[in-house]
């Protein structure tokens, strides 16, 4: 008997066939899985429904004394570099991609950063609403998918970059670089 007891047990478990009651207090429902199949597809707890919960992302602080000094010193030594080719992975003015041109500029200007892709200098940035003069601009879906180009907001509704034709300023009206827009943003260095 206790063998044969032992035996259902066994296919009951190995069928996942485990039947236990739902039971609900205080508007929490705690939900008892009764195959394996509804645990891979439920949660154990439960709430009620509530509304959905929108996530706003910070503005970024004014930019700093020193921030200026950097911004003033892009503004005259980015446009020297137009013209220059583009380079995959290029980082000298022998040749630029467009993260590589960041990184070369903004250290000319005095704002050492590290050589990243235009994605890790998105997540390294903070959002603008309106930008000014030497904030960066940030593209998606170009080559990739998600963030694949940036460059360097110029005024007038254009930004300087490192273009598949090499170094130019376009203005953000262009169709091309208009559907691929996805907002200003300011490192967080030049605005300590």
């Amino acid at each position: 008997m206790l063998k044969k007891f032992a035996i259902i047990c066994l296919i009951v478990s190995f069928i996942g066939l485990i039947v236990t009651p739902t039971v609900e207090a205080a508007g929490w429902k705690k939900t008892h899985i009764s195959s394996m199949a509804q645990l891979k597809k439920s949660a154990i707890f439960l709430k009620r429904s509530q509304a959905p919960v929108t996530v706003t992302e910070p503005i970024a602080p004014p930019v700093s004394a020193n921030g200026q000094v950097v911004y003033a010193a892009l503004a005259s030594i980015a446009p020297n570099y137009i013209g220059v080719p583009y380079v995959p992975a290029g980082k000298l003015p022998t040749g630029f991609d467009c993260s590589g041109f960041i990184h070369y500029v903004h250290n000319e200007a005095g704002l050492n950063i590290i050589r990243k892709s235009s994605a890790d200098y998105y997540k390294d940035s903070m959002k603008v609403n309106v930008p000014q003069i030497g904030d960066l601009v940030f593209f998606k879906d170009t080559y990739i998918t998600g963030i694949s180009h940036m460059g360097v907001y110029v005024g007038d509704n254009q930004f300087i970059h490192a273009a598949s034709r090499g170094v130019e300023i376009t203005n953000l009206d262009n169709s091309y670089w208009k559907s691929h827009f996805v907002d200003f943003r300011r490192f967080n260095a030049v605005t300590n």
